[in-house]
């Protein structure tokens, strides 16, 4: 055979390769991002494309060398179109399958995601390396390119079915998004360049910080949503408030939203001012780019500690559609997006000058004590209320120490707290005093010293005396109450009781008695009546068995979580940790647990476990309180059973500190 007509067949079986190929299969990948940053999420889309009737089986992955897979998901479609044939135009079919793979990286650098295989038809297919260049945490990498999504593989030479669209509407929406931009450059030109204040961030919040001494916003208009966050202040005192908005931005449809972190806020005093149960945007402005923002939550923290401390990211996963190239809305895809670590300089409380009786309040207080009443018995209690309102954390102030007159004594003290959204609160300790003997006595003035962090100095507030007027109690036992005069009470006069000699009855059995008359028979039948009362008060009441400890009693209630955990039944999980919550949360508190709400068994709590593991608490409970009501769509990672052992485990460790604390 020559060396002509070897290239000639050599020519023709690449020819009928290639229109093999065109007339058969394409197998590619594509990603939305090659450039990333840590804690950013991009989607890999492994596309097969084939006009053939074969079979298309699932991609084999490969190995995700510096890679995490956070999740996978499948689409299938069919188009048809007219191509010429042997006996004419005629419909050709062509069936896709997409397998999208969201991946997120575990280090910087340039990395490779290697090929996937795909078997179609018996054929094995393989990808394209894609390369992802991974920068410092942030959507944006200097120099990098602009996001571009992801396009459908095509057959050689032929226009893609699956992209067909209608050309008007793409010319009309965008020339709607045209003259939407122009009417905002208006506007800016109109505002001197920028946009009024509360296109930053106002919006129909209540919780709306004016002035923010630390604000992020969005810089990237093809990130599919960011998280901001917004501070009042970044330098304050130990237990002065700082307020702090977490804001979602986004720019697409946004189809899930788990919360995958909260703040941990450690070295902070937490008071929710709000946390929206449902997601409300509204539109604003940043830098010329419309985009729909709305408030996740609104905090009061309070440093429990001098030092520095921080403001822990708030973690989102959501799953969103943003606009195609040709404005129309693209496929689902789902991103991971933190908010910014916020550094708070907390200064110490100025030692010099600090007041003996300072009380520990931090911020504007006023106090005044009252009591019911003019007049009170002898030996019966009377309320005395010494209440602390105004702004800041009242929750931190202890009760000043007091002075009681002679013959006036403190029995009991119970305190009721709340923090209201403006930023005020109120501290009120009921003091139980029972006086001892009768006359009039003076609640002293009370003397308590704050601190103003506005001003940087102390001040003090006093009370004024109050006038207890104490009468004789006559439902009270002679002689337990003595008069201030000194003057004895005079003696009981001694009563002669008449009384009626006893009667004298005697009864003789008559010799036709019946059996039932016969004594040792009744005391059988008394003796049978006593024992089995006996046995049911033993077993109703538990008469003679050791009472189980708070501890037994929960690690009972920790054997129906596990059995839970093990059948996959989180919501069961969520009731039953949330009920044990309730139960610990009550017996330290002195309360039945199940009859009030967790933030007043909070309240009534130990300080002390307030102050360490307050936080804790009330992360635990809020989500197992979830797990229980939630609806599923909006559970997220919570389901899983790696995050329930996870946050299982860490529920345990604080509540074996109340426990302890309650032993103690």
């Amino acid at each position: 055979m020559t060396k002509i007509g070897s290239l000639i067949i050599f020519l023709s079986f690449i020819l009928n390769a290639a229109v093999s190929f065109a007339a058969g299969t394409t197998v590619n990948a594509v990603t939305d991002r090659n450039e990333v940053g840590m804690g950013e999420t991009f989607t890999v889309t492994v596309s097969a494309v084939t006009s053939d009737d074969v079979n298309i089986q699932d991609p084999r992955v490969p190995e995700l060398d510096g890679f995490d897979l956070l999740n996978t998901s499948t689409s299938t479609a069919v188009a048809q179109k007219l191509v010429p044939g042997k006996g004419g135009m005629q419909f050709e079919t062509q069936r896709r399958k997409d397998y999208s793979y969201t991946l997120t990286p575990q280090r910087q650098g340039t990395l490779s995601v290697s090929s996937f295989e795909v078997v179609v038809g018996g054929k094995v297919f393989r990808t394209q390396p894609i390369v992802i260049k991974v920068g410092n945490t942030g959507s944006t990498i200097q120099g990098g390119n602009q996001r571009q999504m992801p396009r459908r593989p095509q057959m050689p030479g032929m226009d893609d079915p699956f992209d067909s669209m209608d050309r008007a509407e793409e010319e009309m929406f965008n020339q709607l998004l045209q003259q939407r931009q122009r009417l905002m450059q208006q506007m800016q030109q109109q505002h001197g360049g920028g946009m009024p204040d509360d296109q930053f961030g106002g919006g129909p919040s209540s919780s709306t910080i004016d002035n923010p001494a630390f604000r992020s916003l969005p810089t990237n208009p093809n990130d599919a949503f960011f998280i901001g966050v917004e501070v009042d202040k970044t330098e304050v005192y130990e237990g002065e408030q700082v307020t702090v908005n977490w804001y979602i931005y986004t720019r697409g449809q946004m189809e899930t939203l788990d919360r995958l972190k909260f703040p941990d806020l450690k070295g902070f005093w937490k008071e929710i001012i709000e946390e929206v149960p449902s997601i409300q945007f509204y539109e604003v402005n940043v830098g010329g780019v419309p985009w729909k923002k709305a408030l996740l939550a609104s905090h009061a923290l309070f440093p429990i500690k001098s030092g520095s401390s921080t403001i822990d990211p708030y973690k989102i996963k959501s799953r969103v559609r943003t606009l195609s190239q040709y404005g129309m809305m693209s496929k689902p895809y789902e991103y991971t997006k933190s908010s910014a670590n916020v550094p708070i300089k907390v200064k110490p409380l100025p030692v010099e000058g600090r007041p003996s009786d300072f009380s520990g309040a931090v911020g504007q207080f006023d106090v005044h004590t009252s009591v019911e009443g003019s007049s009170f018995p002898v030996n019966q209690p009377l309320s005395l209320k010494v209440r602390f309102e105004g702004s800041g954390n009242a929750k931190l102030i202890d009760l000043p120490p007091m002075t009681l007159p002679a013959g006036l004594e403190q029995y009991d003290t119970k305190s009721d707290s709340k923090f209201f959204k403006n930023g005020r609160a109120y501290k009120e300790f009921e003091v139980l005093l029972i006086p001892r003997q009768e006359g009039d006595m003076v609640f002293p003035e009370l003397s308590v010293s704050m601190f103003d962090p506005a001003t940087g100095k102390y001040y003090t507030k006093k009370t004024a005396p109050i006038t207890l007027k104490i009468v004789n109690n006559p439902n009270a036992p002679v002689g337990s109450s003595q008069r201030m005069s000194g003057t004895p009470a005079p003696a009981a006069a001694e009563v002669v009781e008449n009384k009626l000699p006893d009667v004298i009855m005697a009864w003789q059995p008559s010799a036709q008695a019946s059996v039932l008359a016969r004594p040792w028979l009744w005391l059988v039948i008394y003796a049978g009546v006593f024992v089995t009362l006996l046995v049911k008060a033993q077993r109703e009441f538990g008469w003679g068995r050791r009472r189980r400890t708070l501890k037994e009693q929960v690690n009972k209630r920790y054997k129906v979580v596990d059995q839970a955990v093990g059948k996959d039944d989180y919501r069961k999980v969520g009731a039953e940790m949330t009920n044990i919550f309730y139960m610990v949360m009550g017996q330290v508190a002195g309360e039945s647990g199940a009859s009030q709400k967790i933030e007043d068994l909070m309240a009534q709590i130990p300080p002390s476990l307030r102050r360490d593991h307050g936080d804790e608490i009330t992360k635990a409970f809020e989500v197992f309180q979830t797990m229980s009501f939630a609806p599923d769509e909006m559970l997220g990672s919570l389901k899983e059973k790696s995050t329930m052992k996870q946050n299982i485990e860490r529920a345990k460790k604080v509540i074996s500190e109340l426990i302890s604390a309650k032993e103690e």
